[in-house]
C-alpha cells in the first residue's frame, strides 16, 4: 500500500483516534459476548451499555470521515466505510435486541474486521500538513 497525502491533519488524526477506539470497543464487545455465552449472565448489562458506547464512537467516526472528505473530495473511501459500519452497527443492535444470536455473533465478528481494516487504512494515509504536538 502506498501512503497518500491528504489535507487536514487534524481531521485525519481525529479519524485515526476514533477508529482505533471503536476497534478496541469491538474487542471488548467480543469479550463480554464470550463471557455471556460461557454462562456469565451478569455480563449482559455491560455488553448492552458497551454497545451504545460503540454506536457513539462509530457516529463520531462518521463525523471525522466527513471532515476528512471535506478537505479531500476525491478521497471517498473513509466516508463510505464509516457510513457502512454505522449501518452495520445499528443492524447489529437490532439483531441483539431481537435475540437473533447466530446473526448477531456473525455480524459482530464482521464489525471487528471492518473496524480493523478502517484503522489500518487510516494509518496508511499521510497528512500533507502534520499536526504538531507541543512539547
Amino acid at each position: 500500500m502506498t501512503a497518500r497525502g491528504v489535507k487536514g491533519g487534524g481531521a485525519l488524526a481525529l479519524l485515526r483516534v476514533v477508529a482505533a477506539l471503536a476497534c478496541l470497543e469491538t474487542l471488548v464487545q467480543g469479550l463480554l459476548a464470550g463471557m455471556l455465552l460461557n454462562g456469565d449472565v451478569a455480563s449482559i448489562d455491560p455488553h448492552g451499555i458497551n454497545a451504545y458506547v460503540f454506536e457513539l464512537l462509530v457516529s463520531l467516526q462518521v463525523v471525522a470521515a466527513v471532515l476528512v472528505w471535506r478537505g479531500n473530495r476525491r478521497l471517498t473511501w473513509p466516508l463510505k466505510a464509516a457510513v457502512g459500519i454505522l449501518a452495520a452497527t445499528f443492524t447489529q443492535t437490532a439483531l441483539g435486541l431481537a435475540s437473533s444470536l447466530a446473526a448477531h455473533v456473525t455480524l459482530g465478528v464482521a464489525l471487528c474486521a471492518m473496524e480493523t481494516v478502517l484503522v489500518v487504512r487510516a494509518f496508511t494515509l499521510r497528512s500533507d500538513h502534520p499536526v504538531s504536538i507541543p512539547a
